[in-house]
C-alpha cells in the first residue's frame, strides 16, 4: 500500500486529536475556581483506512502490477537459468565431443605409429634376411673359392711331389749305382740279408754321417755297406738337384742294402 493511501486517515486522526485538546483547553479556561479534574483515561488512536472504491481498484491494480512484475522477473530468472543450463549442457556436450574426437585422433595416431613401427620392423627384418643371405652366399662363394684353391693347391702339390719324387728317384738311382760300384760284399753275405743305412748329406753332396738304423744281423755285412758309402765321401750329383728336392729327400737319405740288390 502506497503513502497516499495513508494520507487521509492520518489527517483525520490528527484533526480528532486537535479537537479533543481544544475542548479540554476551553473547559479549563472557562472555570476560574480550581477544581479537581478527573484524569481522563488514555486516548487510543489508530489510523483508520478510508479507501474509496477507485483507490482500492488502483491499489489492487498496483498490487497486481507488482505481482506481474515479480512473475515476469521470476520468469526471466527461470528463462535465464534455463538458458545457462542449456548453455552449460551444450558446452558439456561440446567438450565431450571434443574429448571423444581427441581420443579417436589419439587412437588413430597410435595405430598409425604402430603400423609404421611394424612396417619398419618388417623392412628391417627383410633387410637383415637379405644381408644374411648375401653374407651366406658370400661365405659359400669364399668357401667354394677356398675349396677350389685348396684343390688346385693339393693338385699342384701332388704333381710337384710326384715330380719331386721322380726327380729324387732318378738321383737315388745314380747314388745307388755309385754305392753298388764301391760295395764289396763280404763272403758271409747271404740272400735275404738286409741292412738299412741313414746317410746325412749337405747340399754340396758331402757325406756328413752314415749309420746303421736297421741291422741285417751280420756285422760284416753291415760294415761293408757303411764302408761303401764312406768310400764315395761326396755325391756331386746332389749339387745339381732342386733345393726342395734335396731338403725333402736327401738331407736324411735312407738306403736299403741287399746282397742281390741295392734299393731305396
Amino acid at each position: 500500500m502506497t503513502l497516499k493511501a495513508y494520507t487521509l486517515p492520518l489527517v483525520i486522526s490528527l484533526s480528532l486529536h486537535a479537537l479533543v485538546f481544544g475542548l479540554m483547553f476551553a473547559n479549563w479556561s472557562a472555570r476560574h475556581e480550581p477544581r479537581e479534574v478527573q484524569r481522563p483515561q488514555a486516548i487510543q488512536a489508530k489510523i483508520v483506512e478510508f479507501t474509496p472504491k477507485s483507490q482500492r481498484q488502483a491499489e489492487q491494480a498496483a498490487q497486481q502490477k507488482v505481482i506481474d512484475m515479480r512473475q515476469r522477473q521470476q520468469e526471466r530468472e527461470r528463462q535465464e537459468a534455463e538458458r545457462r543450463r542449456q548453455q552449460q549442457e551444450s558446452q558439456r556436450i561440446k567438450a565431450q565431443k571434443e574429448k571423444e574426437q581427441r581420443e579417436r585422433e589419439a587412437k588413430a595416431k597410435a595405430e598409425r605409429e604402430r603400423q609404421e613401427a611394424e612396417r619398419k620392423k618388417q623392412e628391417q627384418e627383410a633387410a637383415e634376411r637379405r644381408r644374411q643371405q648375401e653374407l651366406q652366399a658370400e661365405q659359400q662363394r669364399i668357401e667354394r673359392q677356398q675349396q677350389l684353391e685348396q684343390a688346385l693347391s693339393e693338385e699342384a702339390e701332388f704333381f710337384e711331389a710326384q715330380q719331386a719324387q721322380e726327380v729324387a728317384q732318378s738321383y737315388v738311382n745314380v747314388i745307388a749305382e755309385r754305392i753298388e760300384n764301391n760295395w764289396s760284399r763280404p763272403p758271409s753275405a747271404r740272400a735275404g740279408m738286409t741292412v738299412v743305412l741313414a746317410i746325412q748329406l749337405v747340399p754340396t753332396g758331402q757325406v756328413v754321417d752314415v749309420a746303421v738304423v736297421e741291422s741285417s744281423g751280420n756285422s760284416a755285412f753291415d760294415r761293408s755297406a757303411v764302408q761303401a758309402v764312406k768310400r764315395i765321401d761326396r755325391f756331386e750329383e746332389v749339387q745339381d738337384m732342386p733345393s726342395h728336392v734335396f731338403e725333402s729327400h736327401f738331407r736324411q737319405l735312407r738306403l736299403e742294402f741287399k746282397p742281390e740288390d741295392l734299393r731305396l
